[in-house]
């Protein structure tokens, strides 16, 4: 190989690692929940008027929702969260893009603007006002939690249920006003999947820790101290399950409430356990306990709204 393709080859890689950068950026393991929960909303807007299952028009709309909640919308949150949080990832994440050098402070900036841009882009193709309010809802809220001097991640009472709000409640109102208008019902199951996301989420402080506190930031772990924080987390998981049980019941499906009463117990060992050592071992294992139970019973609730089990 000569000089001319080494150095060819040398900014090939460059750019692939850059790329790769404005990627991670967007960070496309939190595209998953939106993306489902986009999904479970377009069930739940109705088996008869709302999102046809075997109609192709219909699951690429999903598909385009997907888009705007998931890698656009939810992309956005975190590309905006690395920006403002760079001083906290030297310390919880020295690799991520920015700290590591991998993009530069202006290309970051480029990124969240890009994807906030491509999310209303997308967002006025539904042609539906509905939609586009709810996307912008969700960029204001994805705003607010990162950016000063608002910052809601500094409020730990508020930081949790702004973002279970913008990435799981606003993905499922979206995914049901694509293709209906919204009922109560739904909109009442949005609010409760978005409570249980908000649980999880202050379980997830957890990890960062060590950087909120030398910064000052008031995560929930931080001020109450990890032991409390947990049972504030499970506290909030198990009520929210509890109140879609009493609804399941009273709407006629007596074996979703059963379902949602097993998610309940069977996790329980596994809170215990990291109660009692809230190791990074423990806490893996209480997640893989409860994250199936906890898809399932989205998926399960937008069948029970939508009118698929009778």
């Amino acid at each position: 190989m000569n000089d001319i393709e080494l150095l060819q080859t040398k900014q090939t890689v460059s750019l692939a690692k850059r790329l790769w950068a404005h990627i991670e950026l967007a960070d496309p393991v939190t595209w998953n929940s939106p993306v489902l929960i986009c999904l479970c909303g377009a069930l739940a807007s109705g088996r008869t008027a709302g999102f046809n299952p075997i109609e192709f028009r219909d699951w690429a709309l999903v598909a385009l929702g997907a888009l705007m909640t998931g890698p656009l919308g939810t992309g956005f949150s975190q590309s905006i969260n690395d920006y403002f949080d760079r001083d906290l990832d030297v310390i919880n994440d020295p690799e991520r893009p920015i700290p590591s050098g991998r993009v530069t402070l202006l290309e970051a900036k480029l990124n969240w603007i890009g994807l906030a841009v491509a999310t209303l882009l997308v967002s006025l193709v539904f042609a539906n006002p509905l939609v586009t309010l709810l996307a912008a809802l969700g960029l204001v809220l994805a705003a607010i939690y990162s950016v000063p001097p608002i910052k809601l991640k500094k409020h730990f009472w508020l930081g949790a249920p702004s973002v279970g709000l913008g990435y799981v409640s606003m993905s499922w109102l979206a995914g049901h006003v694509i293709f209906a208008p919204l009922t109560w019902e739904s909109a009442v199951t949005a609010c409760i999947n978005g409570g249980l996301a908000a649980g999880l989420l202050f379980l997830n402080d957890i990890k960062s820790i060590e950087g909120d506190r030398l910064h000052g930031l008031q995560s929930l772990t931080v001020k109450l101290g990890v032991r409390k924080a947990l049972l504030v987390s499970f506290a909030v998981i198990n009520f929210f399950e509890i109140v879609l049980m009493v609804l399941a019941y009273l709407w006629g499906h007596p074996w979703v409430a059963g379902f949602v009463l097993v998610a309940i117990v069977v996790p329980i060992y596994n809170q215990v356990k990291l109660y009692r050592d809230p190791s990074h071992k423990n806490f893996l294992r209480y997640m893989l306990a409860s994250n199936p139970f906890i898809v399932l019973i989205q998926f399960i609730s937008a069948f029970v709204v939508g009118g698929y089990f009778g």
